[in-house]
């Protein structure tokens, strides 16, 4: 699956077809105008929130191709970062998005499939990376429907009125989260009166940071044919060539076991008595070599080491409070009401420690590390 049609659909997740979508009432006398001047549907022509996300979420099969400029942003609510994005789909499974234009530099600059394999090419690095699919169309759709669940879980749907997305007319469709198992806590889609098709969608997580996301076309042209050699790539003669498969993460069955294959030291943490170690991962990714140590204590409660060798750094510096771990400069920030997050940089190392303890308990567990 192409990493942008997950995107798509993992925002588009939040859509629906069924076919009975009422039209634009341009002259009923029952139509009101909202505060930018966009003519509004009565609440009875518009169509039923849970049909038009369904109707969202297949809307695929409605159009042959796609291509436009997409433009995301991602704001925390004190900065706002912009990527543009030029993009081509055709069916479920071929596509391509090259940057345009980013105000961060980004790791992937290129991403193409064609169906049964994908490329991603980081032209800074002139690094290509070749991800071979797998599998076959019943794991596809199975993939797709775990998608469907989890964007659908404990989730509100109404819709809200229409509006205009690159000069074409859609129904605006938000979605609340509603209940543990949701994914995000507010959700907004532009859906497309004529295909379905989600032009434009703001998405705030459950979890994790409070960043926005915002994917909006600002361009966009269905069903104009695309020439072959768009979703077809061939890297520069040059160009390092990375297989997908090697730059997964590794289980390990101990830290001396991982210590062999990275090139730094593993940490070897003194971690609270009760704390057990339950996992080590460790591998290269596109950015560097990292290492992760998974400990759990009998509540279920964890405590997480980790080491990279060139961690990319975030899209947005979250707020974080100085410490000093022995003689070097740290920062410690509370991620949720359970669990805070340690990070500090030595001798080209990142590390991080981070858990559901009290701040000084990961002191003391950093400590050990760093001393």
């Amino acid at each position: 699956m192409k990493r942008a049609h997950v995107s798509t659909v993992v925002v588009a997740l939040l859509l629906v077809t069924a076919g009975c979508l009422g039209a634009v009432g341009s002259g009923d006398d029952d139509a009101s105008v909202d505060d930018d001047g966009d003519e509004q549907l009565p609440d009875e022509e518009l169509p039923d929130a849970d049909e038009l996300l369904e109707a969202a979420l297949e809307a695929e099969s409605n159009v042959e191709t796609v291509q436009g400029i997409q433009t995301t942003t991602m704001d925390d609510g004190t900065e706002t970062v912009t990527t543009t994005q030029e993009i081509w789909e055709r069916g479920p499974d071929q596509y391509r998005a090259d940057i345009v234009e980013s105000d961060e530099p980004e790791s992937i600059d290129v991403i193409v499939s064609d169906g049964s394999t994908m490329w991603m090419y980081d032209e800074d690095e002139n690094e290509a990376v070749r991800m071979e699919f797998g599998f076959d169309q019943a794991d596809l759709e199975a993939l797709n429907d775990g998608f469907v669940d989890a964007f659908t879980a404990d989730t509100d749907a109404s819709v809200e009125g229409t509006d205009t997305v690159a000069d074409r007319d859609v129904y605006v469709l938000e979605l609340t989260g509603d209940g543990d198992d949701a994914l995000y806590e507010s959700a907004t889609l532009w859906i497309d009166q004529e295909t379905d098709y989600p032009l434009k969608q703001e998405i705030t997580p459950a979890v994790g940071e409070s960043v926005t996301t915002t994917m909006t076309f600002e361009e966009v042209a269905f069903d104009e044919e695309i020439d072959d050699e768009v979703f077809a790539f061939e890297p520069p003669a040059d160009a390092e060539i990375r297989e997908f498969d090697e730059l997964v993460p590794q289980q390990y069955a101990d830290v001396d076991a991982a210590d062999a294959e990275v090139p730094f030291d593993v940490p070897r943490p003194d971690v609270p008595a009760e704390y057990e170690l339950e996992s080590v991962l460790a591998g290269e990714n596109m950015v560097g070599w990292s290492a992760t140590l998974q400990y759990t204590d009998e509540e279920g409660s964890f405590l997480t080491v980790g080491v990279a060798d060139e961690a990319q750094d975030p899209v947005f510096e979250p707020d974080s409070d100085p410490v000093e771990i022995g003689d070097v400069d740290a920062t410690i920030r509370e991620v949720t009401e359970t669990r805070t997050i340690l990070k500090w940089e030595d001798d080209g190392l990142t590390y991080t420690v981070s858990g559901e303890l009290a701040a000084d308990e990961l002191i003391d567990v950093a400590e050990s590390i760093a001393g």
